[in-house]
Protein backbone atom coordinates (compact mmCIF):
# COMPACT_ATOMS: atom_id res chain seq x y z
CA UNK A 1 0.00 0.00 0.00
CA UNK A 2 3.22 2.50 0.68
CA UNK A 3 4.20 2.13 -2.80
CA UNK A 4 1.49 3.55 -4.89
CA UNK A 5 0.84 6.36 -2.13
CA UNK A 6 4.71 7.18 -2.48
CA UNK A 7 4.13 7.30 -6.18
CA UNK A 8 1.23 9.29 -6.04
CA UNK A 9 2.65 11.76 -4.18
CA UNK A 10 5.64 12.12 -6.61
CA UNK A 11 3.17 12.57 -9.57
CA UNK A 12 1.30 15.69 -7.28
CA UNK A 13 4.74 17.48 -7.02
CA UNK A 14 5.97 17.11 -10.44
CA UNK A 15 2.64 18.33 -11.69
CA UNK A 16 2.70 21.36 -9.05
CA UNK A 17 6.62 21.91 -10.06
CA UNK A 18 5.42 22.08 -14.10
CA UNK A 19 3.01 24.33 -13.56
CA UNK A 20 5.11 26.27 -11.47
CA UNK A 21 7.51 26.23 -14.19
CA UNK A 22 5.44 28.10 -16.03
CA UNK A 23 4.41 30.95 -13.70
CA UNK A 24 5.89 34.55 -15.11
CA UNK A 25 6.96 37.17 -12.15
CA UNK A 26 7.31 40.66 -14.02
CA UNK A 27 10.85 42.14 -13.12
CA UNK A 28 11.20 45.36 -12.41
CA UNK A 29 14.26 47.79 -12.77
CA UNK A 30 15.36 50.73 -10.94
CA UNK A 31 14.22 53.12 -13.64
CA UNK A 32 10.49 52.14 -14.27
CA UNK A 33 7.48 52.09 -11.81
CA UNK A 34 4.98 49.44 -11.72
CA UNK A 35 2.44 51.35 -14.31
CA UNK A 36 4.64 51.43 -17.05
CA UNK A 37 5.31 47.63 -16.30
CA UNK A 38 4.33 45.78 -19.80
CA UNK A 39 2.99 42.44 -18.53
CA UNK A 40 2.63 39.36 -20.41
CA UNK A 41 -0.38 39.22 -22.77
CA UNK A 42 -0.88 36.91 -25.38
CA UNK A 43 0.94 36.16 -28.41
CA UNK A 44 1.33 39.21 -30.62
CA UNK A 45 0.28 41.69 -28.19
CA UNK A 46 2.89 43.24 -26.71
CA UNK A 47 6.39 42.94 -25.52
CA UNK A 48 9.33 42.42 -28.47
CA UNK A 49 10.58 45.14 -30.74
CA UNK A 50 8.58 43.97 -34.15
CA UNK A 51 10.57 42.57 -36.74
CA UNK A 52 10.73 42.90 -40.43
CA UNK A 53 7.89 41.62 -41.75
CA UNK A 54 6.51 39.68 -38.11
CA UNK A 55 3.80 37.38 -38.81
CA UNK A 56 0.53 38.66 -38.43
CA UNK A 57 -1.60 37.90 -35.50
CA UNK A 58 -5.62 38.17 -35.19
CA UNK A 59 -6.05 39.15 -31.56
CA UNK A 60 -8.50 36.54 -30.25
CA UNK A 61 -11.73 38.48 -29.51
CA UNK A 62 -15.05 38.13 -27.80
CA UNK A 63 -18.04 39.43 -28.84
CA UNK A 64 -19.53 42.24 -25.79
CA UNK A 65 -22.85 42.78 -27.48
CA UNK A 66 -23.45 38.99 -26.79
CA UNK A 67 -22.11 38.98 -23.29
CA UNK A 68 -22.31 42.35 -21.89
CA UNK A 69 -25.36 44.44 -21.53
CA UNK A 70 -23.09 47.35 -22.26
CA UNK A 71 -23.74 46.50 -25.83
CA UNK A 72 -27.37 47.86 -26.12
CA UNK A 73 -25.30 51.69 -25.38
CA UNK A 74 -24.69 52.51 -28.68
CA UNK A 75 -21.48 54.32 -30.15
CA UNK A 76 -22.04 58.16 -29.43
CA UNK A 77 -21.06 61.39 -31.27
CA UNK A 78 -19.01 59.09 -34.33
CA UNK A 79 -18.11 62.57 -36.49
CA UNK A 80 -19.10 60.23 -39.50
CA UNK A 81 -21.97 58.02 -37.63
CA UNK A 82 -23.23 55.73 -40.30
CA UNK A 83 -20.20 55.90 -42.31
CA UNK A 84 -17.01 53.86 -42.74
CA UNK A 85 -13.94 55.43 -41.21
CA UNK A 86 -10.93 53.30 -43.71
CA UNK A 87 -7.92 54.78 -43.36
CA UNK A 88 -8.68 57.73 -40.62
CA UNK A 89 -5.20 57.40 -38.20
CA UNK A 90 -6.72 57.82 -34.32
CA UNK A 91 -4.44 60.71 -33.49
CA UNK A 92 -5.17 60.37 -29.52
CA UNK A 93 -3.26 56.36 -29.97
CA UNK A 94 -0.35 57.61 -31.45
CA UNK A 95 2.99 57.56 -29.96
CA UNK A 96 6.31 58.40 -31.36
CA UNK A 97 9.77 57.54 -29.05
CA UNK A 98 13.02 57.69 -30.47
CA UNK A 99 15.20 54.73 -29.61
CA UNK A 100 18.99 54.94 -29.12
CA UNK A 101 21.05 52.44 -30.61
CA UNK A 102 24.71 52.06 -29.95
CA UNK A 103 27.32 49.12 -31.31
CA UNK A 104 31.10 48.36 -29.56
CA UNK A 105 34.12 49.83 -30.94
CA UNK A 106 37.38 49.46 -29.56
CA UNK A 107 38.27 47.93 -26.80
CA UNK A 108 34.91 47.29 -26.50
CA UNK A 109 34.06 51.01 -25.89
CA UNK A 110 30.37 51.59 -26.97
CA UNK A 111 29.31 54.27 -29.49
CA UNK A 112 26.38 55.70 -30.77
CA UNK A 113 24.94 54.75 -34.04
CA UNK A 114 22.07 57.24 -33.42
CA UNK A 115 18.73 56.83 -33.47
CA UNK A 116 15.24 54.56 -34.63
CA UNK A 117 11.91 55.67 -34.69
CA UNK A 118 9.25 53.35 -32.50
CA UNK A 119 5.51 54.43 -33.34
CA UNK A 120 2.16 52.72 -31.64
CA UNK A 121 0.01 53.85 -34.66
CA UNK A 122 -3.53 52.69 -35.25
CA UNK A 123 -5.63 53.19 -38.17
CA UNK A 124 -9.60 52.93 -38.30
CA UNK A 125 -10.57 50.38 -41.02
CA UNK A 126 -11.19 46.61 -41.85
CA UNK A 127 -7.69 45.57 -43.46
CA UNK A 128 -7.11 41.98 -44.56
CA UNK A 129 -4.28 39.85 -42.62
CA UNK A 130 -0.43 40.67 -44.49
CA UNK A 131 -1.59 44.56 -44.29
CA UNK A 132 1.04 46.91 -43.10
CA UNK A 133 1.49 50.27 -41.89
CA UNK A 134 4.50 52.53 -43.48
CA UNK A 135 6.68 55.26 -41.76
CA UNK A 136 8.93 57.63 -43.57
CA UNK A 137 11.31 59.97 -41.34
CA UNK A 138 11.76 62.96 -43.52
CA UNK A 139 13.69 66.27 -44.19
CA UNK A 140 12.43 68.70 -46.55
CA UNK A 141 10.79 65.73 -48.56
CA UNK A 142 13.98 63.26 -48.62
CA UNK A 143 13.66 60.09 -46.30
CA UNK A 144 16.09 60.13 -43.73
CA UNK A 145 14.53 56.29 -43.04
CA UNK A 146 11.51 54.09 -43.77
CA UNK A 147 9.84 51.72 -41.40
CA UNK A 148 7.71 49.05 -42.96
CA UNK A 149 5.81 47.11 -39.94
CA UNK A 150 2.98 44.36 -40.89
CA UNK A 151 -0.04 44.80 -38.30
CA UNK A 152 -1.90 43.39 -35.80
CA UNK A 153 -5.79 43.53 -37.06
CA UNK A 154 -8.98 43.87 -34.81
CA UNK A 155 -12.30 43.34 -36.63
CA UNK A 156 -15.18 43.76 -34.32
CA UNK A 157 -17.80 41.36 -34.64
CA UNK A 158 -21.65 41.18 -34.52
CA UNK A 159 -23.26 44.09 -33.15
CA UNK A 160 -20.25 45.87 -31.31
CA UNK A 161 -19.86 49.44 -30.15
CA UNK A 162 -16.33 50.10 -31.50
CA UNK A 163 -14.51 49.84 -34.98
CA UNK A 164 -12.23 47.85 -36.49
CA UNK A 165 -8.52 48.61 -36.92
CA UNK A 166 -4.99 47.63 -37.46
CA UNK A 167 -2.29 48.53 -35.19
CA UNK A 168 1.98 48.63 -34.77
CA UNK A 169 2.79 47.69 -31.64
CA UNK A 170 6.37 49.39 -30.83
CA UNK A 171 7.59 48.74 -34.13
CA UNK A 172 11.00 49.53 -34.87
CA UNK A 173 13.96 48.92 -36.83
CA UNK A 174 17.48 49.01 -36.05
CA UNK A 175 18.96 48.82 -39.18
CA UNK A 176 17.33 52.63 -39.51
CA UNK A 177 19.41 54.51 -37.33
CA UNK A 178 20.58 58.08 -37.62
CA UNK A 179 22.49 60.59 -36.20
CA UNK A 180 20.08 63.58 -37.67
CA UNK A 181 18.49 65.68 -35.02
CA UNK A 182 16.22 68.88 -35.33
CA UNK A 183 12.48 68.48 -36.66
CA UNK A 184 10.96 65.64 -38.89
CA UNK A 185 7.84 64.83 -40.89
CA UNK A 186 6.69 61.49 -40.53
CA UNK A 187 4.66 60.13 -42.93
CA UNK A 188 2.10 57.32 -42.08
CA UNK A 189 1.00 55.18 -45.22
CA UNK A 190 -1.44 52.55 -45.27
CA UNK A 191 -0.39 48.90 -47.02
CA UNK A 192 -3.74 46.72 -48.08
CA UNK A 193 -2.29 43.33 -47.75
CA UNK A 194 -4.33 41.86 -50.73
CA UNK A 195 -3.32 44.68 -53.53
CA UNK A 196 -0.05 46.17 -51.52
CA UNK A 197 -1.58 49.72 -52.38
CA UNK A 198 0.23 52.18 -50.39
CA UNK A 199 -1.66 55.41 -49.46
CA UNK A 200 -0.53 58.35 -47.44
CA UNK A 201 -2.82 58.35 -44.09
CA UNK A 202 -1.33 61.28 -41.59
CA UNK A 203 1.64 63.10 -41.57
CA UNK A 204 2.59 64.21 -38.80
CA UNK A 205 5.98 66.16 -37.07
CA UNK A 206 8.44 65.47 -34.37
CA UNK A 207 11.48 67.05 -32.98
CA UNK A 208 14.37 65.09 -31.80
CA UNK A 209 16.80 65.93 -29.22
CA UNK A 210 20.12 64.14 -27.95
CA UNK A 211 20.74 64.16 -24.09
CA UNK A 212 24.47 64.32 -23.20
CA UNK A 213 25.68 61.72 -20.71
CA UNK A 214 29.39 60.77 -18.91
CA UNK A 215 30.02 57.74 -18.18
CA UNK A 216 29.03 56.22 -14.81
CA UNK A 217 31.00 56.08 -11.86
CA UNK A 218 34.68 58.24 -12.22
CA UNK A 219 35.58 57.83 -15.85
CA UNK A 220 36.32 60.26 -18.07
CA UNK A 221 34.92 60.91 -21.22
CA UNK A 222 31.89 61.15 -22.84
CA UNK A 223 29.28 57.70 -23.42
CA UNK A 224 26.64 57.97 -26.03
CA UNK A 225 23.73 60.24 -26.28
CA UNK A 226 20.14 59.82 -25.49
CA UNK A 227 17.71 60.95 -28.19
CA UNK A 228 14.11 61.54 -27.20
CA UNK A 229 11.13 63.13 -28.75
CA UNK A 230 9.81 66.27 -26.85
CA UNK A 231 5.98 65.82 -26.36
CA UNK A 232 5.51 69.50 -24.88
CA UNK A 233 2.50 70.71 -27.37
CA UNK A 234 0.71 68.18 -25.66
CA UNK A 235 0.82 69.48 -22.22
CA UNK A 236 -2.67 71.12 -22.68
CA UNK A 237 -4.64 68.44 -24.55
CA UNK A 238 -6.91 65.88 -22.97
CA UNK A 239 -9.68 63.62 -23.64
CA UNK A 240 -12.67 61.54 -22.70
CA UNK A 241 -13.39 58.83 -23.07
CA UNK A 242 -16.87 56.78 -22.44
CA UNK A 243 -15.99 53.46 -22.06
CA UNK A 244 -18.83 50.80 -22.22
CA UNK A 245 -18.05 47.39 -20.14
CA UNK A 246 -16.35 44.67 -21.45
CA UNK A 247 -14.12 46.59 -23.79
CA UNK A 248 -10.72 47.43 -23.35
CA UNK A 249 -9.47 50.93 -22.40
CA UNK A 250 -8.44 53.41 -24.88
CA UNK A 251 -4.45 52.47 -25.60
CA UNK A 252 -5.07 48.42 -24.95
CA UNK A 253 -5.04 46.09 -27.83
CA UNK A 254 -6.41 42.59 -28.27
CA UNK A 255 -6.27 41.55 -24.86
CA UNK A 256 -8.78 40.94 -22.25
CA UNK A 257 -10.34 43.79 -21.33
CA UNK A 258 -10.64 45.06 -17.61
CA UNK A 259 -13.94 43.71 -16.20
CA UNK A 260 -15.84 46.57 -14.39
CA UNK A 261 -19.20 45.58 -14.70
CA UNK A 262 -20.35 48.53 -15.35
CA UNK A 263 -19.31 51.75 -18.20
CA UNK A 264 -16.72 53.48 -17.35
CA UNK A 265 -15.76 57.84 -17.87
CA UNK A 266 -12.06 57.52 -18.19
CA UNK A 267 -10.00 60.95 -19.08
CA UNK A 268 -6.48 61.02 -20.53
CA UNK A 269 -3.93 63.55 -20.89
CA UNK A 270 -0.23 64.16 -21.55
CA UNK A 271 2.59 65.25 -18.59
CA UNK A 272 6.17 65.58 -18.08
CA UNK A 273 6.56 64.43 -14.69
CA UNK A 274 7.84 66.26 -11.91
CA UNK A 275 9.46 63.69 -9.05
CA UNK A 276 5.88 63.79 -7.73
CA UNK A 277 4.14 63.12 -11.09
CA UNK A 278 6.58 60.08 -11.89
CA UNK A 279 4.72 58.28 -8.76
CA UNK A 280 1.62 59.58 -10.17
CA UNK A 281 -0.76 59.52 -6.72
CA UNK A 282 -4.22 59.06 -6.83
CA UNK A 283 -6.53 61.74 -6.06
CA UNK A 284 -10.24 62.67 -5.89
CA UNK A 285 -12.53 64.94 -8.03
CA UNK A 286 -14.83 67.56 -7.28
CA UNK A 287 -17.52 68.32 -10.27
CA UNK A 288 -20.08 71.12 -11.10
CA UNK A 289 -22.93 71.83 -13.45
CA UNK A 290 -23.96 74.94 -14.24
CA UNK A 291 -22.20 76.46 -11.34
CA UNK A 292 -24.17 73.84 -8.97
CA UNK A 293 -21.79 71.62 -6.81
CA UNK A 294 -22.52 67.64 -7.17
CA UNK A 295 -22.85 65.41 -4.21
CA UNK A 296 -20.60 62.21 -4.97
CA UNK A 297 -22.97 59.36 -3.59
CA UNK A 298 -20.85 55.94 -2.04
CA UNK A 299 -18.93 55.42 0.89
CA UNK A 300 -15.43 57.47 1.74
CA UNK A 301 -12.92 57.46 -0.03
CA UNK A 302 -14.44 55.29 -2.91
CA UNK A 303 -17.23 58.15 -3.61
CA UNK A 304 -14.91 61.01 -5.09
CA UNK A 305 -11.74 58.97 -5.48
CA UNK A 306 -10.11 59.23 -8.88
CA UNK A 307 -7.54 56.58 -10.05
CA UNK A 308 -4.56 57.72 -12.19
CA UNK A 309 -2.47 55.34 -14.21
CA UNK A 310 0.43 55.63 -17.30
CA UNK A 311 -0.58 54.17 -20.26
CA UNK A 312 2.36 54.90 -22.17
CA UNK A 313 5.62 56.10 -20.68
CA UNK A 314 9.93 57.47 -21.65
CA UNK A 315 12.64 59.32 -19.89
CA UNK A 316 16.14 60.31 -20.89
CA UNK A 317 18.51 61.73 -18.34
CA UNK A 318 21.21 64.33 -18.92
CA UNK A 319 24.35 63.68 -16.98
CA UNK A 320 27.28 65.66 -16.78
CA UNK A 321 31.09 66.41 -15.11
CA UNK A 322 31.04 70.39 -15.89
CA UNK A 323 30.66 72.18 -13.14
CA UNK A 324 33.05 72.28 -10.67
CA UNK A 325 31.18 70.50 -7.61
CA UNK A 326 30.50 67.29 -9.94
CA UNK A 327 34.13 66.79 -11.23
CA UNK A 328 34.06 64.00 -8.09
CA UNK A 329 31.26 61.68 -7.11
CA UNK A 330 28.02 61.15 -8.02
CA UNK A 331 27.53 62.92 -11.89
CA UNK A 332 24.86 65.67 -12.18
CA UNK A 333 21.72 64.35 -13.12
CA UNK A 334 18.62 66.37 -15.14
CA UNK A 335 15.90 64.03 -16.23
CA UNK A 336 13.34 64.43 -18.72
CA UNK A 337 10.26 62.65 -19.31
CA UNK A 338 6.89 62.26 -21.24
CA UNK A 339 3.46 60.25 -20.14
CA UNK A 340 0.15 59.83 -20.95
CA UNK A 341 -1.95 59.50 -18.00
CA UNK A 342 -5.52 57.96 -17.93
CA UNK A 343 -7.62 59.18 -15.05
CA UNK A 344 -10.44 56.90 -14.12
CA UNK A 345 -13.31 59.45 -12.91
CA UNK A 346 -15.93 58.40 -10.26
CA UNK A 347 -18.72 58.67 -13.09
CA UNK A 348 -20.46 56.25 -15.12
CA UNK A 349 -22.99 56.75 -18.21
CA UNK A 350 -25.40 54.63 -20.46
CA UNK A 351 -27.50 51.74 -19.82
CA UNK A 352 -24.78 49.48 -17.73
CA UNK A 353 -24.16 51.99 -14.47
CA UNK A 354 -21.54 51.74 -11.34
CA UNK A 355 -22.82 51.65 -8.33
CA UNK A 356 -23.13 55.05 -6.27
CA UNK A 357 -21.52 56.75 -9.45
CA UNK A 358 -23.43 59.62 -10.66
CA UNK A 359 -24.17 59.28 -14.45
CA UNK A 360 -23.63 62.11 -17.20
CA UNK A 361 -26.96 61.76 -18.76
CA UNK A 362 -28.90 62.77 -15.65
CA UNK A 363 -26.83 65.87 -15.52
CA UNK A 364 -27.63 67.97 -18.89
CA UNK A 365 -25.43 71.35 -18.82
CA UNK A 366 -21.75 72.45 -18.22
CA UNK A 367 -19.69 70.18 -16.23
CA UNK A 368 -16.77 71.49 -14.58
CA UNK A 369 -14.79 68.77 -12.92
CA UNK A 370 -11.47 69.15 -11.20
CA UNK A 371 -8.65 66.62 -9.77
CA UNK A 372 -7.69 67.38 -6.86
CA UNK A 373 -5.20 66.10 -3.74
CA UNK A 374 -5.43 67.47 -0.66
CA UNK A 375 -6.74 70.37 -1.30
CA UNK A 376 -5.39 71.38 -3.93
CA UNK A 377 -6.49 71.96 -7.92
CA UNK A 378 -4.13 69.57 -9.91
CA UNK A 379 -6.82 69.86 -13.47
CA UNK A 380 -9.63 71.09 -14.38
CA UNK A 381 -11.75 70.05 -16.99
CA UNK A 382 -15.16 71.06 -18.94
CA UNK A 383 -17.30 69.55 -21.44
CA UNK A 384 -21.19 70.19 -22.01
CA UNK A 385 -24.02 67.08 -21.87
CA UNK A 386 -25.99 68.08 -24.84
CA UNK A 387 -29.67 66.33 -25.02
CA UNK A 388 -28.10 62.86 -26.14
CA UNK A 389 -26.24 62.31 -22.52
CA UNK A 390 -23.10 62.45 -23.85
CA UNK A 391 -20.03 65.18 -24.66
CA UNK A 392 -20.81 67.62 -27.30
CA UNK A 393 -18.18 67.27 -30.22
CA UNK A 394 -15.07 69.76 -29.89
CA UNK A 395 -14.42 71.76 -32.59
CA UNK A 396 -11.15 70.44 -32.96
CA UNK A 397 -12.83 66.83 -33.64
CA UNK A 398 -14.53 68.56 -36.86
CA UNK A 399 -12.91 67.77 -39.52
CA UNK A 400 -9.26 68.41 -38.22
CA UNK A 401 -7.88 65.28 -35.79
CA UNK A 402 -9.69 62.16 -35.06
CA UNK A 403 -10.04 59.89 -32.17
CA UNK A 404 -11.50 56.50 -31.42
CA UNK A 405 -15.04 55.71 -30.75
CA UNK A 406 -16.81 57.54 -27.84
CA UNK A 407 -14.03 59.81 -27.07
CA UNK A 408 -14.27 63.49 -27.38
CA UNK A 409 -11.67 66.34 -27.02
CA UNK A 410 -12.76 68.17 -23.70
CA UNK A 411 -11.40 71.39 -22.35
CA UNK A 412 -8.50 71.34 -19.78
CA UNK A 413 -6.63 73.99 -17.45
CA UNK A 414 -3.75 73.07 -15.47
CA UNK A 415 -3.23 75.79 -12.77
CA UNK A 416 -1.00 79.09 -12.48
CA UNK A 417 2.78 77.90 -12.25
CA UNK A 418 1.67 74.14 -13.18
CA UNK A 419 0.79 71.54 -10.63
CA UNK A 420 3.21 69.43 -8.45
CA UNK A 421 2.42 67.11 -11.06
CA UNK A 422 4.27 69.31 -13.73
CA UNK A 423 8.09 69.60 -14.18
CA UNK A 424 8.05 71.08 -17.89
CA UNK A 425 5.30 73.41 -19.25
CA UNK A 426 5.93 75.32 -22.79
CA UNK A 427 3.63 77.70 -24.22
CA UNK A 428 5.19 78.02 -27.11
CA UNK A 429 5.17 74.57 -28.09
CA UNK A 430 1.81 74.22 -27.31
CA UNK A 431 0.90 77.43 -29.66
CA UNK A 432 2.25 75.32 -32.24
CA UNK A 433 -0.50 72.67 -32.71
CA UNK A 434 -1.66 69.30 -31.53
CA UNK A 435 -1.33 65.65 -31.76
CA UNK A 436 2.36 65.63 -33.00
CA UNK A 437 1.77 69.06 -35.26
CA UNK A 438 -1.72 69.35 -36.25
CA UNK A 439 -1.95 72.76 -36.70
CA UNK A 440 -5.16 74.26 -34.29
CA UNK A 441 -7.88 74.87 -36.49
CA UNK A 442 -10.32 76.19 -33.94
CA UNK A 443 -11.27 79.09 -31.79
CA UNK A 444 -11.31 76.90 -28.85
CA UNK A 445 -8.44 75.22 -29.22
CA UNK A 446 -5.88 78.00 -29.51
CA UNK A 447 -7.19 79.55 -26.26
CA UNK A 448 -6.89 76.16 -24.57
CA UNK A 449 -3.53 76.29 -25.77
CA UNK A 450 -3.00 79.92 -25.16
CA UNK A 451 -4.15 79.23 -21.26
CA UNK A 452 -0.80 76.76 -20.65
CA UNK A 453 1.14 78.32 -17.66
CA UNK A 454 5.48 78.02 -18.04
CA UNK A 455 7.37 76.11 -15.72
CA UNK A 456 10.70 74.73 -15.41
CA UNK A 457 13.01 74.65 -18.51
CA UNK A 458 12.08 73.14 -21.89
CA UNK A 459 14.91 70.74 -21.78
CA UNK A 460 17.87 69.54 -19.51
CA UNK A 461 20.50 72.51 -18.63
CA UNK A 462 23.73 71.77 -18.05
CA UNK A 463 25.57 71.83 -14.81
CA UNK A 464 27.35 74.64 -15.43
CA UNK A 465 24.55 76.60 -16.70
CA UNK A 466 22.62 75.97 -13.61
CA UNK A 467 20.97 79.46 -11.83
Amino acid sequence: MRKPLFLCCLLVLASFFDAAGQIITPVFSETQDRASIQFPRRRGQRGQPVTPNPPTTNPPTTNPAESNPAANDRAVNNPRAGASRAGVVDDGFTWFEAVSTEALGQNNIPYSTGWVLKSHVRVLGDYPNRSAIKLVVARAGKAVATTRCEVDVYRKEGNAVDESYMWTNECWRKDTATKETGNFDVQVFTVNGDTDEEKLARTYKIEVRAASRVPAGQQPGEAPPHYYIPRHAEAPVSFIFLRPTGYTSYFEWGSRPERSGANLVELHFSLSPSDIGKDLPHGYMRCSVDGKRLSMPGPMPYADQAISKYERNFQVIHTDRLAPQYKRGTEYRDEIGFRMVKLKAPLTWGAVRDTNRLALEDYPGNWECSLMNNGEVWRTWRWRIGAGGTPEMHPEQKGNVNLYFNSFIVDMEIPAGGSPLDKRLVPEAAAKGLFYGQPWASAEGRAMAARLPRKGNPYPVPSNQVK
